[in-house]
């Protein structure tokens, strides 16, 4: 096979890749968390804004952009179909990259794989974001912004579809073992791996910055929301069983409620034949005749009938109960708001107050002082405009909230599709993050593939020399799958050298 030479390519980089709304809200809000930060510490050293040093050259793309439909596993989908419960759940993935400019090339630091359930979803997934993957490595610069950098990313993401007119967004809060990789494939040695309580942590202190914001409303955890009799995913009128909680792809709840329904299966099934035996010798020693088969009857009222709560749903809230805190829920509209869409009500217009009751956002209350100061006659507009620019859900609280339809156009990518495929592509070739020259090479073989998308992802190496193929020709063995020679190691089988 010949391999056609590769034209030579101006190269292209992390700012040139397209924007769309939300990479631009994104990159926007987080320039303006930055300010924010350099006036603060300017403030606080007592010098100009001009000499704190700044985290510049900041890229923020989406590359993926994805409709999909999660599927029902198969003990979820045969024990509750009867309930209603849907087979499959449509749902936007996206992936949000983070480039930095380092000593000239662009490095990739942060990725993000979000999981989008709009208004057409079925409940109980209906206007819910579930933040699946986040990966990042710790080459970003001055380091003491990193936190702030990744936070703020986070924030305006949550401001970000909550404009838009989702109510909830969910976190399971999971650090890699020692070696794994969620999305950047290899990372350096020194970088240490978050423990359980700090990565908790971490969630929390961004939750709470979004909260000061008034982007979150209140925070609190799945098992609260839906295993407590005064959480927000439990009904009065209706028993509370899996079919409640929100069910999302990669999730810990789907794969351990597979793993429940399995083990209660066995369990009644064993059950079922040693009522059965004892029925059956009972009426051998009385001479009964046997029960109708019949259901719904007086005298066989069947298993809908006084029914108890959920066996698996209480062995479910067993295994939440030890690690609730990892899964953590960010409401961002009122209760009655998420009341009414999952009852399947028409919220197309809508008004939600957008402060839980009793609650009142922390921006609203500035936005108050700072009218109270501008009556009176001081100097409130910069405070204003602040407040402005980072409280767009709350100041808009009488409005009407949006149908959640994404307003970018579907993005493919071939290798950014999941988070393994892009794991797969980097480990193939070897793409790794465990040193900076490599991250940067690794980025800059991302930023070519992202610019040409039709190029080759995977380059053929020959079984002789080891070296990449990119010209000549290329000549496959017949029958061996994986075998190729390029075009100089190939000259001694035509010459009759190498027999």
């Amino acid at each position: 096979k010949k391999v056609a030479p590769q034209k030579q390519k101006v190269m292209q980089f992390a700012k040139d890749l397209a924007h769309c709304v939300m990479s631009e809200k994104l990159q926007n809000g987080l320039m303006a968390t930055l300010n924010k930060e350099y006036e603060r510490r300017a403030k606080e050293v007592g010098c100009s804004v001009s000499k704190i040093p700044k985290a510049c050259e900041l890229h923020i793309r989406v590359v993926s952009n994805m409709e999909k439909k999660h599927s029902v596993r198969d003990e979820m989908f045969k024990r509750y179909e009867k309930r209603g419960f849907p087979s499959e759940f449509p749902v936007r993935s996206k992936c949000i990259l983070l480039f930095q400019t380092i000593h000239g090339v662009d490095v990739l630091l942060f990725g993000l794989y979000v999981y989008e359930y709009g208004h057409d979803c079925p409940p109980p997934n209906r206007r819910r974001v579930y933040i699946s993957y986040i990966d990042s490595v710790q080459y970003f610069t001055p380091r003491c912004y990193r936190t702030i950098t990744y936070h703020a990313i986070l924030v305006e993401y949550l401001r970000y579809v909550k404009e838009r007119g989702f109510h909830t967004a969910h976190i399971w809060s999971c650090p890699p073992m020692k070696g794994d990789d969620y999305i950047l494939y290899c990372h350096p040695h020194q970088q240490k791996t978050p423990k359980d309580e700090m990565l908790c942590s971490w969630y929390h202190e961004m939750l709470e910055k979004a909260k000061n914001e008034g982007v979150v409303l209140k925070i609190g955890t799945l098992h609260d929301d839906y295993f407590k009799q005064d959480g927000v995913g439990v009904a009065d009128d209706v028993t509370s069983d899996p079919t409640n909680i929100p069910y999302f792809e990669g999730d810990y709840v789907p794969g351990e409620v597979e793993n429940i329904i399995k083990e209660v299966n066995v369990q009644e099934e064993a059950r079922r034949k040693e009522i059965e035996g004892t029925h059956v010798s009972k009426r051998r020693r009385s001479g009964q005749k046997p029960m109708g088969k019949k259901r719904g009857t007086r005298s066989n009222p069947g298993e809908l009938v006084n029914q108890g709560p959920d066996k698996v749903m209480l062995k479910l809230g067993l295994a939440l109960i030890n690690m609730k805190q990892n899964f953590i829920v960010a409401h961002l509209l009122s209760r009655k708001f998420l009341a009414a869409v999952d009852r399947g009500d028409d919220v197309t217009n809508w008004k939600d107050e957008n402060v839980e009751p009793g609650e009142e956002s922390n921006s609203t209350n500035q936005l108050i002082k700072i009218l109270k100061r501008i009556d009176t006659g001081g100097d409130g507009t910069d405070a204003l405009s602040n407040v402005q620019s980072k409280s767009f859900g709350t100041l808009r609280r009488r409005g009407t909230i949006s149908s959640t339809v994404d307003v970018d156009m579907p993005l493919e990518s071939e290798f950014f599709g999941s988070r393994q495929q892009f794991l797969n592509f980097c480990t193939a070739n070897h793409f790794q993050f465990d040193e900076l020259r490599r991250a940067k090479h690794t980025s800059m073989m991302v930023l070519y593939h992202l610019h040409n998308p039709s190029a080759p992802k995977f380059l053929q190496s020959c079984g002789s020399c080891y070296r990449e193929i990119t010209h000549g020709i290329r000549y496959h063995c017949k029958d061996c799958s994986s075998f190729d020679l390029c075009q100089d190691c190939y000259k001694p089988v035509l010459t009759g050298l190498w027999a």
